[in-house]
């Protein structure tokens, strides 16, 4: 490739520059194949040739397909990374319940109740719960977490910004408000398992998570996943919540624990 030549794609382009080139020339067998037999074809000629094309180019073609491959996981990871920094709140507030989603190499599936599918739909919920003047602020201060978490060798040191201690005072702020909007239970609930499951990230209809939806019960573990650490201070030290957010807050929050358990 010379300095004039054009870069090759990346990302998308380069998985559709391999198919349009691996069509092309499979267009050009079929094209000499059909000289050879007046112009026609039958469908199991078609068939056979479809066949032997395949083994006879998978060896050729490997490497091409491999560096497709390649770009598109780059440019995949780079737009996750792109997001986690434009959007490290959300990542943050969901890291409590991760593991109750179902097992994925490189992140923090495991148990496999909840779905990937209902995140918009949380995030959303946790928006119009807070007002968006609040979470704006959350993305904010998020993002300064963030950057005092910054790997010299590029990305972030994600377990360092999870146990940092505004991390923890960040999300608890948080939590205390969404506890104080479902003091009417039973209504907000409702509200709140209705909006994930009508803003479900799309799936193949041939995916495991195809029909998955979030019940009562997905509700209840979603929810003390999302608490357990506000409550584990709660229960180790009450004076000092109070001393935070008040007694009254606190024994808002405590409400709500009990209808959870209820």
């Amino acid at each position: 490739m010379t300095n004039l030549d054009p870069p090759p794609p990346a990302g998308p382009k380069a998985c559709e520059a391999i198919a349009n080139t691996m069509i092309g020339h499979f267009a050009t067998r079929l094209e000499v194949e059909a000289r050879k037999h007046g112009g026609q074809l039958s469908a199991e000629a078609i068939r056979d040739l479809a066949e032997r094309f395949m083994a006879e180019e998978a060896l050729r073609f490997r490497p091409a397909l491999q560096r497709s491959w390649d770009a598109c996981t780059r440019a995949r990871e780079t737009k996750q990374w792109e997001s986690a920094r434009r959007h490290p709140f959300d990542r943050i507030l969901a890291k409590p319940f991760a593991h109750l989603f179902p097992p994925r190499q490189g992140d923090d599936g495991a148990a496999g109740m909840l779905s990937r599918r209902l995140l918009p739909g949380f995030h959303l919920a946790v928006d119009k719960m807070i007002g968006p003047a609040l979470f704006e602020q959350c993305q904010r201060k998020s993002q300064a977490i963030l950057e005092r978490h910054r790997l010299s060798g590029g990305g972030y040191d994600w377990a360092g910004v999870h146990a940092d201690a505004e991390t923890h005072a960040l999300s608890s702020d948080v939590l205390v408000v969404v506890a104080h909007y479902f003091a009417n239970f039973d209504r907000r609930r409702e509200w709140f398992v209705n909006l994930v499951n009508s803003n479900l990230t799309p799936v193949p209809a041939t995916s495991p998570e195809a029909h998955w939806q979030l019940t009562e019960t997905g509700f209840a573990e979603l929810m003390r996943a999302l608490f357990a650490d506000l409550h584990a201070r709660l229960t180790g030290d009450r004076a000092a919540l109070c001393r935070r957010y008040g007694e009254q807050t606190v024994e808002t929050v405590e409400a709500f624990f009990r209808r959870l358990d209820g």
